[in-house]
């Protein structure tokens, strides 16, 4: 094979390249871009919702203080001031447990998230194919390769 026509033939692979990736580019943008959307829109819908059901939850948390305050009020001789200074303290501390516990399971579920391991092997079996079409090289090449590399590091030490 003569120089141009490797050359012509290594020009002819970057285009096929470089039009695959720009499809690939299209395809993935067509599928991704609706499905942000939707998701933005119901991701701005459930933080309104969770807005309200944070203030509703804290009237609660204010309601059971004050009736906690009313309580010790009625059953002690502390006083309607040290009463409820007490019963909001005890809320506080409630509220600040429930905040650790769903520290704790935000954290477990985040240790959860795995790397996209299919994707990943498929755009290194591509890049793999491709490389092999440019060289000319198999499979077989490669493992051996691999394990002359690996062989001539162990024989130098």
């Amino acid at each position: 094979m003569a120089k141009s026509e490797t050359g012509e033939t290594i020009q002819q692979v970057r285009e096929a390249l470089a039009e695959f990736v720009s499809k690939e580019t299209e395809l993935a943008k067509a599928e991704v871009i609706p499905a942000a959307k939707q998701a933005g829109i119901g991701s701005g819908m459930f933080a309104g919702a969770g807005a309200f059901a944070f203030h509703a939850l804290w009237m609660i948390i204010i309601a059971i203080a004050l009736g906690i305050a009313w309580l010790l009020n009625s059953l002690t001789v502390i006083g309607p001031w040290g009463s409820g200074a007490i019963a909001f303290l005890i809320t506080a501390v409630f509220s600040l447990l429930v905040a650790f516990i769903l520290v704790k399971l935000g954290q477990s579920k985040f240790r959860q998230v795995s790397m996209p391991e299919a994707t990943i092997a498929e755009a290194k079996a591509t890049f793999t194919a491709i490389s092999d079409t440019v060289t000319g090289h198999t499979a077989a090449d490669r493992e051996l390769a691999a394990k002359n590399t690996i062989e001539g590091v162990v024989e130098h030490r």
